[in-house]
């Protein structure tokens, strides 16, 4: 599917915190937004390319599917053939038969933390706006 660069940039970020959030140590834990500013940007950068790694990949898989007015919405099954997909050809890319020597469990835990993240990023998505209908503001 096709998606603007802006829903792209707060999908990435929205799993990038969530990765982060995550990782974060017990006695760390406290206002989230806060703790995010304040972290360095060599830091926030690469959780945002672990997350851009995992994600982006999923959300060019899946089917188009136009929703003016609201956020794209998914069935189970289209995440995960997406997700499988595009874990595969990446794993495939970098190691090539990697993809094949994966257990079956392993594969799919893969596939169902892939998905999980995919829809993180489809719910930190704006609104989809109608391309077509380009408004410009008056004071431009």
């Amino acid at each position: 599917m096709r998606f603007t660069e802006h829903e792209m940039t707060v999908a990435v970020d929205a799993v990038a915190r969530r990765l982060w959030s995550a990782t974060r140590p017990p006695w760390g834990r406290g206002d989230l937004a806060t703790a995010w500013a304040r972290l360095p940007r060599e830091r926030s950068y690469r959780a945002k390319v672990a997350a851009g790694d995992v994600v982006l990949p999923v959300l060019t898989a899946l089917p188009e599917r136009p929703t003016v007015g609201s956020r794209p919405v998914f069935s189970d099954a289209e995440l995960a053939e997406a997700a499988e997909r595009a874990t595969g050809e990446l794993m495939e890319h970098r190691r090539p038969g990697a993809w094949d020597r994966l257990s079956e469990r392993r594969r799919r835990r893969l596939v169902s933390g892939a998905v999980d993240l995919t829809q993180a990023a489809l719910e930190a998505m704006p609104v989809r706006q109608d391309p077509d209908a380009l408004i410009v503001p008056d004071h431009l």
